[in-house]
């Protein structure tokens, strides 16, 4: 809970300090102690539930991703996604070691995003001047809050707002959350985040009654908590138009402007266009690394290439299974995972910090850790229960 906290305002240092917009990178010695952490809570969980194929796996990309690091002197996008998969992987595990904590999990995340929200406040008011070069270059006002950028803001509230419903928080509570973090979500201008956030609402729609039910209840047993959160949001956005100061240079609207869609749909084509018999394996060289950031399915291709993705089916084939659990704790977790999914066509979320974290978790949702010499699922829940 501690670290998903930490993982939350990570870059809260950049919020004050937004120099990093024009080229500056994170401290090697902090993105050192990140994956080292990771790693440790990965080995941990490993242990606890008598994964060691998926130890083993987690280990080896470690080495790999070290080997090549060393070896080019640099650290491209392939190295640095590999590395990303081997100390996060296992995270995979915490839905079925902490089934009985995903409630909690879910609220830390919600109220990190809701404080999220309040930085967001605080970015676009008391210190908005130090952003002033950034937007004018970008002609478009963005928060990203304590998440980096704006794009990894967007996914980790929308993340939030999906949990939210299901979190059981009073009213008060829940309706300030919502605010905070819809509020978040929308300065963000993350399309991709919006586009995500009504497919996976449209699809819970059609797959789960109680989704139904719960968004149709929003209209008649839950309309004050509706009311309360259209006035807090109200308040939010009146105490942001009082103390925020009108920009000296022209914006565009980010739900118009399509340059970025153009730009994403150019840099497919170029990658299209240098395929070749190099895409088998990773490109540690960085051949094709300035034109897949947008596209997470293009970033697990191009980082672990064709073979490398072959042996991940086959190790995902004969360890993991469909998880049929009834839990309607683990629905929300499915959502995200969808939610993940359908952005990551627009953005990589494997090489989003704290997103990836979320993301594994995700996966645990759907999938379970299937042992293969013996250790049966209940085991595993035995291992989690104090």
């Amino acid at each position: 809970m501690l670290w998903l906290v930490l993982s939350a305002f990570y870059y809260i240092d950049h919020l004050f300090s937004p120099n990093f917009y024009f080229g500056y990178d994170e401290d090697v010695f902090q993105k050192v102690l990140k994956y080292v952490i990771c790693f440790s809570l990965s080995v941990y969980l490993c242990i606890a539930t008598r994964a060691y194929g998926l130890l083993f796996l987690s280990s080896l990309l470690i080495s790999i991703a070290s080997f090549f690091a060393i070896k080019s002197g640099s650290l491209e996008i392939a190295i640095v996604s590999m590395m990303i998969a081997g100390v996060m992987i296992s995270f995979i595990l915490i839905p079925a070691l902490w089934e009985d904590r995903l409630l909690l999990i879910g609220r830390v995340i919600v109220l990190c995003g809701a404080v999220i929200g309040v930085f967001s406040i605080i970015e676009l008011t008391v210190i908005s001047s130090r952003f002033e070069s950034y937007w004018n270059s970008t002609q478009s006002i963005r928060s990203i809050s304590t998440l980096f950028n704006p794009n990894n803001l967007g996914l980790y509230v929308g993340v939030s707002l999906l949990l939210l419903p299901y979190m059981q928080l009073k009213t008060l509570t829940s309706s300030l959350c919502g605010a905070l973090i819809i509020f978040s979500l929308v300065v963000s201008g993350s399309r991709t985040a919006w586009v995500a956030l009504i497919i996976v609402l449209v699809y819970a729609l059609i797959v789960s009654a109680d989704a139904r039910k719960r968004f149709f209840s929003i209209f008649h047993k839950n309309m004050p908590r509706l009311i309360l959160t259209g006035v807090a949001f109200a308040i939010i956005y009146a105490t942001y138009l009082v103390f925020s100061t009108p920009p000296n240079f022209e914006t565009t609207h980010r739900g118009t402007d399509l340059y970025t869609a153009s730009v994403r749909l150019g840099n497919l084509q170029s990658f299209l266009n240098l395929v070749d018999v190099g895409l088998f394996l990773p490109d540690t060289e960085g051949v094709r690394a300035n034109f897949i950031q947008d596209n997470f399915y293009l970033v697990v291709l191009n980082s672990f290439g064709i073979i490398g993705l072959f042996f991940f089916l086959i190790f995902f084939v004969t360890h993991f299974s469909v998880w049929r659990n009834p839990n309607p704790e683990l629905f929300p977790w499915k959502l995200i995972f969808v939610f993940y999914m359908v952005s990551g066509l627009s953005g990589s979320q494997l090489n989003s910090f704290p997103n990836n974290q979320l993301f594994f978790i995700s996966i645990g949702a759907v999938w379970v850790y299937r042992p293969m010499f013996g250790y049966s699922q209940a085991r595993i829940a035995n291992v989690a229960t104090p």
